[in-house]
């Protein structure tokens, strides 16, 4: 992928569904490039536009869950839980003896249900832990965004047409049952136009524009772009486990969260108080980040850095082999 490539992915890092003649003109191509180089990359399962309802809500809390597991059955189990709705961010660590990834359980459920109970009676898996999350910080305004090129300031500011570039903080807003069908729609092209979306639910065009917006302002749903870094040059990636002393655990997810080289950072339960996702382009890099800027942060009391051997899954799309891919289509 070339340096075009990564403006378009990085334009849509920072708006998902900002219109493809905006991004054309931040990136200093035609309309027609722009579109023609982001089928490109959507049909080689490089990257892939998300709408989805925001992992935890008002009527969900999620889950970090760290699987030891059989070495010889760690992926079959890796993929099996890649295909539920309800999991996402599964990868193999600690040279395949070892699974992470995250699930959402209703805050209303009642015990005995979800994946949790399921994986504790399977015999693949040794021990695990949970981790119930308390609080996701953002990865900054694009989230991970360390490209060796990354749009500077002026560009943004275009893109996002005077809009802040963070973030909005979660609201943890649920998504109303009317607006369910709208989501559904979302979930196969998160591009999707309003005009498209307004044909498919036999809506009016306004009722669509209005919806939309105010799931997006809401904090309900999400836009974001799962995308296999690697083919950019970003092979190594890693989850950090650390323990904070209480008191400075916001100002350590805070820091973590400004880092380029981080996609999520969040504060939760167990013995490690913060995890944080971390990609950098190789071993060399990763070290550096760990003894420079997680080294300087104040409060860390103990690191734990477990590599990511194969990803199975990311936020809603499965991995197979190097591209994205989802179920039934594109």
């Amino acid at each position: 992928m070339d340096l075009v490539d990564q403006q378009i992915l990085q334009c849509l890092m920072l708006d998902g569904r900002a219109p493809m003649r905006r991004i054309a003109e931040v990136v200093g191509v035609s309309e027609q490039t722009a579109m023609r180089r982001y089928r490109a990359m959507r049909e080689a399962g490089v990257l892939r536009v998300l709408v989805s309802e925001a992992a935890a809500s008002a009527r969900h809390r999620l889950w970090l869950l760290r699987l030891q597991c059989r070495p010889d059955a760690a992926a079959h189990l890796g993929a099996v839980l890649a295909t539920r709705e309800d999991v996402s961010w599964v990868a193999l660590h600690s040279g395949g003896a070892e699974l992470m990834c995250t699930t959402t359980l209703p805050a209303d459920a009642a015990c005995g249900t979800g994946v949790l109970p399921q994986i504790s009676h399977t015999a693949e898996v040794l021990s695990f832990t949970a981790h119930l999350v308390l609080h996701s910080y953002s990865g900054g305004p694009a989230e991970w965004s360390a490209f060796e090129e990354p749009l500077g300031p002026d560009a943004e500011r275009h893109l996002l047409q005077g809009r802040d570039p963070n973030r909005r903080e979660a609201t943890y807003s649920p998504v109303p049952d009317e607006d369910r069908p709208l989501l559904e729609e979302l979930r196969h092209d998160g591009r999707a136009t309003a005009a498209a979306l307004a044909r498919a639910l036999n809506w009016p065009l306004s009722r669509v524009r209005s919806r939309l917006q105010s799931l997006l302002d809401s904090g309900a749903v999400t836009v974001d772009v799962d995308v296999m870094l690697e083919a950019f040059g970003y092979r190594t990636s890693a989850t950090l486990l650390l323990q904070v002393s209480p008191s400075l655990i916001t100002t350590v997810c805070e820091a973590l969260s400004a880092h380029p080289q981080t996609s999520w950072v969040a504060a939760i339960t167990g013995s490690a108080n913060i995890v944080a996702a971390v990609t950098c382009r190789d071993s060399t890099e990763l070290f550096s980040y760990v003894t420079e800027q997680l080294g300087d942060l104040p409060g860390v009391t103990h690191a734990e850095v477990v590599p990511v051997l194969t990803r199975l899954k990311q936020a809603a799309t499965r991995v197979t082999g190097s591209r994205l891919t989802e179920a039934g289509g594109s």
